[in-house]
């Protein structure tokens, strides 16, 4: 349990708790706990509370990190979760959904599925009920992730400004590959998937099926995450989150019933970029190829020395523009005048 409070008496305060944690009884168990607050908190008269806070649990090499800006007026928060981990799953099945004898009575032929996979908000899921039938399924699943590197967090509070720049950088990578192979012919299928990748996702479900098969290919992979809040005393002017993703969906679908489909892909600011969603009803073959990618440069490029009018300020990015008002009488070259012979002739 971690708690944090501010104490209005001091320009920057404070505190963190830790209480006994259990995981699994197991007697080697480590909570590492670290709060860090920017040496710029000294700066904050007024901004309320900012924080990164990491907790550590070696035993399961998990890892969790939050990010919190609070000012007079609003709050701003960011949750993330991942470990230093590797899975790898493989299955195969063939046979007869059928009744079965037991102990004096008939059990209903029936076959279900289930599959829930998250790691860092790069996330799997499947469900599969089926009745009396001939059915068939290969996968093969694999999944690696690392929390190596650190997360941190910086404030940056130009002179003359009342705007904080609070960044926030994670560089926990996930990636995950999947394909599936699915043929079902009997009474009813239905299956539900869906996958996820920070926020972009695609859905898929087929209902009341009495032929289906499918062939799916999925990568997914998560680079790196950073967020950028900007903030005065009274309020959060803006926040934007970006994280560097790709997924690759492919789908070759044989159904009888109904199937759906359902695509998102967001900005920064959780603005819908791409969407869709698909009915059909009957018997179709469909063929899907879907890819989202969304990549963010997060070197930061210097000026050329002496950009004057050429580049500079004028160059920047607007956000990065506002702490700083104008360039006027900085890089303004409008003033100077090429004479027309030397001041000093030989």
């Amino acid at each position: 349990m971690l708690d944090g409070a501010w104490d209005s008496k001091a320009s920057c305060g404070v505190y963190m708790k830790s209480e006994p944690f259990n995981f699994w009884q197991a007697d080697d168990l480590m909570l590492n706990c670290y709060e860090i607050i920017s040496s710029k908190c000294k700066e904050m008269h007024k901004l309320a509370y900012v924080a990164l806070v990491i907790v550590m649990i070696s035993a399961a090499s998990a890892a969790s990190w939050s990010g919190y800006v609070k000012t007079d007026t609003g709050t701003w928060s960011i949750t993330r979760e991942s470990s230093n981990l590797s899975f790898t799953y493989e299955q195969s099945v063939q046979g007869q959904i059928s009744p079965v004898d037991y102990r004096g009575r008939t059990l209903s032929p029936f076959h279900s599925y289930y599959e829930d996979l998250k790691q860092n908000d790069v996330r799997i899921k499947e469900r599969t009920a089926a009745l009396q039938g001939s059915f068939t399924s290969e996968e093969k699943l694999k999944l690696i992730s690392w929390t190596n590197d650190t997360v941190n967090m910086t404030i940056d509070k130009p002179a003359g400004s009342d705007t904080y720049d609070i960044e926030f950088y994670e560089q926990w990578p996930v990636k995950l590959s999947y394909v599936k192979s699915m043929n079902y012919s009997g009474k009813e299928i239905n299956n539900r998937e869906f996958v996820g990748n920070n926020k972009d996702y695609v859905g898929a479900n087929f209902l009341y099926n009495h032929e289906f098969s499918k062939e799916q290919s999925l990568n997914m992979s998560l680079e790196r995450m950073n967020a950028t809040i900007l903030a005065t005393d009274e309020a959060i002017d803006f926040s934007e989150v970006k994280a560097t993703r790709d997924t690759q969906y492919k789908l070759k679908t044989h159904s009888t019933g109904i199937a759906n489909f359902k695509w998102r892909q967001v900005g920064t600011e959780d603005e819908i970029l791409n969407a869709g969603d698909e009915r059909y009803v009957g018997t179709y073959d469909i063929v899907k190829n879907l890819r989202m990618k969304s990549r963010f440069d997060t070197i930061k490029k210097e000026d050329e020395w002496l950009p004057c009018c050429s580049g500079g300020f004028f160059s920047m990015n607007p956000l990065d523009q506002r702490p700083f008002k104008s360039a006027k009488g900085i890089f303004d070259c409008t003033c100077f005048v090429v004479p027309t012979k030397a001041q000093f002739q030989r």
